[in-house]
């Protein structure tokens, strides 16, 4: 062991121990001098800690700077700024795009979280990266075929083998949370298609789709993994509709899993001049169990707002 020792902020020398197995000894003076101004003034790196950082716990900080990093302070500034807020944390991490996760040479033994947040990009350390419990989240669940979802919100959702994950929502896009997903460890869970994992990832697509008005194709999704999907959540076959934050979409979903969407057959109908196809003004189309007349202009005009009775559509006998 090799004893040596550093001046702290309030100029009081303390010893350190360490070992000849570890290189982090020159990373930690580099960083003590950092925080407490000492050295000889000159800039080290582009990395700085502000007043407000300097209350912070001195272990955190000095495992986060590196004497060698080449990290800006606007890329820490998000952290810093909410060092002592986990949920602003989780928030940043959740509720953000292009995120990604791994190491970062800047911080030699410490992977990071990086993020876009407000144009900049932003990085988390993995250990600062709070742990989310599910057991005290709402689970995701639709009432009479309307699922509506908080936008930047966290859900639980309750796996096959029974384990709650937290889950989050954020402009339609519905899954496990990624602070959570991106920390898992392959001991925890493993990667095959019966697995926790490759379930909610399967789950999660669906309810993103549908909540952002995208199809569901059948060569990545089956009728029957639809289906337990949607059973899962509370709807069941008939009309339904979905609320995560990217608007209202609306679907029939039918005995066997498939699923149309009732938006786009709408607009669809709606855009179409029907005389120009072999109608004439006055037939009457039977749309989801309301009928609808061909005007004048050769448009029939159905809402998304209507009341829908039956899933049934009939078209009028054409005179081409």
């Amino acid at each position: 062991m090799i004893n040596t020792a550093f001046t702290g902020a309030a100029g009081l020398r303390r010893p350190l121990l360490h070992t000849k197995k570890t290189n982090k000894l020159a990373r930690q003076r580099a960083a003590l001098q950092l925080l407490s101004g000492a050295g000889n003034g000159r800039k080290r790196d582009s990395l700085t800690i502000s007043n407000e950082a300097r209350r912070f716990s001195r272990e955190s900080a000095v495992a986060l700077v590196d004497k060698s990093a080449n990290v800006s302070r606007e890329e820490l500034s998000y952290y810093f700024a909410n060092y002592k807020n986990p949920r602003a944390i989780l928030d940043g991490i959740n509720f953000s795009e292009g995120i990604s996760c791994g190491y970062n040479p800047a911080f030699k033994d410490y992977g990071v979280m990086r993020f876009h947040y407000n144009g900049s990009r932003q990085i988390i350390p993995l250990y600062a990266v709070p742990k989310m419990s599910a057991g005290a989240l709402p689970e995701i669940h639709a009432d009479n075929n309307t699922l509506v979802l908080d936008d930047k919100s966290y859900y639980a959702w309750t796996a096959p083998s029974g384990r709650r994950y937290p889950w989050a929502v954020f402009n339609g896009y519905v899954g496990w949370a990624s602070s959570e997903a991106m920390l898992a460890e392959d001991k925890d869970m493993n990667r095959g298609e019966n697995s926790d994992r490759w379930k909610m990832r399967k789950a999660g697509n669906i309810l993103s789709n549908l909540a952002q008005g995208r199809g569901l194709w059948e060569e990545l999704y089956s009728r029957k993994e639809v289906l337990a999907t949607c059973e899962k959540v509370g709807i069941k076959p008939g009309f339904f509709s979905i609320d995560a934050g990217a608007g209202k979409h609306t679907y029939i979903l039918r005995e066997d899993g498939d699923v149309i969407n009732v938006d786009n057959n709408i607009t669809r109908w709606n855009n179409m001049n029907w005389m120009e196809v072999g109608y004439k003004e006055g037939d009457t189309f039977s749309i989801y169990g309301n009928e609808y007349a061909i005007d004048s202009s050769g448009h029939i005009h159905v809402s998304a707002e209507d009341t829908f009775t039956s899933t049934e559509v009939k078209y009028p006998k054409r005179t081409m």
